[in-house]
């Protein structure tokens, strides 16, 4: 690639050259990243595809151009056609940065924006070098793999990087860009018939912008969402892990989008596919394939709580899906399914609020032990409207849970409120409508 091929994709992408201001929703990321820009070192971002990344460095170029020559900005976008008909190696970066201080900004006092870096190999390196020649102060990078991103800097950067999660619209966000601005509870209470009808669209189609935006057009929406969930495959998984078995790949990604919320092992899921597939797959196999679907960001996967950490390992694991758009897309359910998806959405809620979220298996169940310092907030989910409704193992497990230090026992709803008591231990109903909805901070 000849510098003057790669001044010309700059030239494409960057706040120096005049471009249409785009109207975008602002991400509840924004303000905890923006205040970064004098950070020395690196900033990731980190999520699955078309979930808002490049939006969100979009943002935070506009935000600093107010405060600083727009020139002193570089963004570089590896998805760009240009730089993926090449094999990009390190040596591309120096090369994109040579060019643009000769040719755009000649101080060094510039942001470096690299969006979707995982596309050059070898790039953690020459990003570690650059901080510490001081090359460049702050780099911004964003990612569709977990692990590549975190693994890469963790051992090269120690210290020396901030990580952040950008997932597809919370449901608050989700309502932000649909428009509507609750300003407390009381407000989400008095239209809650309003709100819970938005629930059921973000339930059954998720929060992925580009969805959001044709809400109203199920037929576009359904074959946006099935593009996504190809692409995640192939693109995500596929070409960067030189899959081999790709029926066996997506019958699992099938098989754990189906099966969100329950409990499941390798050896279970082997069984399952022991009548469809003339080779018996090994259990090695499969376990490697859904590590892939996590590193790119689709699936997640939760762990039984126990102090025993061989009993943790022994456990059945759950997995959630990062969209519940994306999962009626993997796996179109005949009955609205509305208690497993209600609870994924929650799962992300909670992926937000909390470092670790578990669940826990006793004589009833917990779906969600959270960890805050050395105290736990315990968290069922149930799909009910009335009190008689409610099923008493969702408030025995809540309160069979073994371990001291509970602070407080949650039960979400999908419309009951107040205060539940069994064997006299104080339970917190909340709406479904209002937990997602509400502000939390992380804990």
């Amino acid at each position: 690639m000849t510098r003057e091929e790669i001044l010309n994709i700059l030239l494409r992408w960057n706040p120096w050259r005049k471009v249409e201001k785009r109207k975008t929703i602002d991400r509840d990321q924004l303000k905890k990243i923006k205040i970064l820009k004098d950070y020395r070192g690196v900033i990731v971002i980190k999520g699955p595809r078309r979930s808002g990344k490049s939006t969100l460095l979009y943002q935070l170029i506009e935000d600093f151009s107010k405060q600083r020559d727009s020139r002193s900005i570089l963004y570089v976008n590896f998805e760009d056609y240009s730089f993926s008909a090449e094999n990009l190696r390190a040596e591309v970066l120096e090369t994109i940065v040579e060019v643009y201080r000769q040719e755009i900004y000649q101080d060094n006092d510039f942001l470096l924006f690299l969006d979707e870096i995982q596309n050059v190999e070898g790039w953690s390196n020459w990003v570690r070098t650059a901080i510490d020649a001081d090359i460049v102060k702050t780099i911004f990078v964003t990612g569709s793999s977990s692990k590549i991103l975190s693994g890469e800097l963790a051992s090269l950067l120690t210290g020396r990087h901030v990580d952040f999660e950008l997932l597809p619209f919370s449901f608050r966000e989700y309502l932000k860009a649909r428009r509507y601005n609750p300003k407390d509870r009381i407000e989400l209470m008095s239209k809650k018939n309003m709100y819970l009808n938005i629930l059921k669209d973000y339930i059954i189609f998720g929060g992925f912008p580009e969805v959001v935006l044709n809400i109203g057009n199920e037929f576009l929406i359904n074959k946006i969402l099935s593009q996504y969930a190809e692409d995640m495959i192939l693109k995500d998984v596929v070409a960067r892990y030189n899959i081999v078995n790709l029926k066996l790949l997506k019958s699992i990604a099938k098989y754990l989008a189906q099966n969100i919320g329950n409990r499941v092992t390798i050896r279970k899921i082997q069984r399952n596919f022991e009548d469809t597939f003339e080779k018996k797959s090994s259990t090695t196999t499969i376990s490697n394939y859904i590590s892939y679907l996590e590193m790119a960001y689709i699936f997640f996967e939760v762990h039984n709580f126990d102090y025993s950490i061989k009993k943790t390992v022994k456990s059945p694991l759950k997995y959630y899906i990062v969209d519940p758009g994306l999962r009626n897309a993997m796996f179109p359910s005949f009955t609205p399914d509305r208690g497993k998806l209600l609870e994924n959405a929650v799962y992300l809620k909670l992926r937000n609020i909390y470092e670790e979220v578990f669940y826990w298996m006793g004589k009833n169940e917990i779906d969600f032990v959270c960890k805050k310092g050395d105290k736990f907030d315990l968290y069922n989910v149930s799909y009910v409207s009335r009190h008689e409704e409610i099923d008493q193992r969702e408030l025995k497990g809540l309160v069979e849970f073994p371990y001291d230090h509970v602070d407080r026992r949650y039960l979400i709803t999908w419309d009951l409120s107040g205060q539940l008591s069994y064997d006299g231990v104080n339970i917190t109903s909340i709406p479904a409508y209002i937990f997602l909805a509400e502000e939390k901070e992380r804990v």
